[in-house]
């Protein structure tokens, strides 16, 4: 049973990953999208910033950009 469920936590990791790669192409389609990723990955991992404040700063920016 243990090597069952072993199985199925790969199975399940692989599909994480291909999900995470088919939406970052899809997401990640000119330079704005590809900072704002970045910028915010890199405000999560080193500063430990809420994600609802990355959400509003996304927005922002957003709303900004179609304003220009």
């Amino acid at each position: 049973m243990g090597s069952f469920l072993d199985g199925i936590n790969v199975a399940s990791l692989a599909l994480m990953i291909f999900v995470t790669w088919e939406l970052g192409r899809s997401a990640l389609i000119d330079w704005i999208t590809l900072s704002l990723a970045i910028i915010s990955a890199v405000l999560v991992i080193r500063f430990k910033i809420n994600s609802a404040w990355l959400v509003v700063g996304g927005a922002i920016v957003g709303i900004l950009v179609q304003k220009i």
